[in-house]
């Protein structure tokens, strides 16, 4: 099968977009939510987003499987594999702070080869296709050019579970932010990407997240220019474990950081 022959963009948008307008009917109004055993959040918008966007993915290309943040894996026929995160920031949500989205990405054997993460509240939409560059609403976008760490804003995701790697994360914050110009904790991992790979944010770093959280992200920072590695420099899979994705100038200053820690 030719995927790129499936005009993923143009069909991912309106679907997308819909899951949007589903997350944004309860945002502000949600009574209810629940913990889950890895620490974060969930709410019937993330359950109705998650139940729209794996039936109307489905039609697109049958018989391939799922991965999804709610649900888990769903074995299809096909190498093929939607990994979607119904809504990315769901902390953010329940507490009102306008900063989540919705992820979708398509890969084969592990390789991200569609993305895009939409936020629902400015309507923006990212995406990349591979080997065609990244884009924001129709408009090529490409990662920071900035060369000094010193002039850089990182973002980084700190995982609920408090753990060896969370406590790994903690000392590299403390290593690499008096470095930086400034740096952020947003809380939506996906679009923390998003906005690395239209050069708003420099780079982002974190650790033992789901592949819900990269698949989409990553190929969008690949196609925006930028290098995604874990950090010993290896592919990301879904197996990873750390993460770090930036401009050329800055991920190799970063990565000189983590390796002296």
């Amino acid at each position: 099968m030719d995927w790129k022959k499936l005009s993923l963009s143009s069909r991912i948008e309106p679907i997308i977009k819909k899951s949007g307008d589903i997350v944004l009917s309860y945002f502000q109004r949600i009574t209810e939510c629940r913990e889950k055993e890895t620490g974060g959040l969930v709410t019937k918008a993330d359950l109705e987003s998650e139940r729209y966007l794996t039936e109307e993915l489905g039609k697109i290309l049958p018989g391939a499987s799922f991965i999804g943040e709610e649900t888990g894996n769903r074995q299809g026929c096909l190498d093929y594999c939607w990994v979607i995160d119904p809504l990315d920031g769901t902390t953010n949500f329940v507490r009102g702070i306008p900063y989540f989205c919705i992820s979708i990405a398509l890969t084969w054997k592990d390789e991200p080869l569609f993305g895009a993460i939409f936020n629902p509240l400015t309507g923006e939409y990212f995406y990349a296709q591979k080997g065609d560059g990244a884009f924001l609403n129709g408009k090529k976008i490409s990662v920071s050019k900035i060369e000094k760490l010193e002039q850089a804003v990182p973002v980084i995701a700190f995982p609920y579970k408090r753990d060896k790697q969370f406590k790994r994360l903690l000392d590299l914050t403390e290593k690499i932010v008096p470095q930086t110009y400034a740096f952020r904790h947003l809380g939506a991992a996906a679009l923390d990407q998003a906005y690395v790979a239209s050069g708003r944010l420099d780079a982002v770093l974190f650790e033992n997240l789901g592949w819900w959280d990269v698949a989409a992200g990553m190929i969008i920072i690949s196609e925006a220019g930028g290098i995604v590695s874990d950090y010993e420099g290896n592919q990301v899979d879904s197996h990873y474990k750390t993460f770090i994705a930036a401009g050329p100038n800055i991920y190799k200053k970063l990565r000189r950081q983590i390796d002296t820690l």
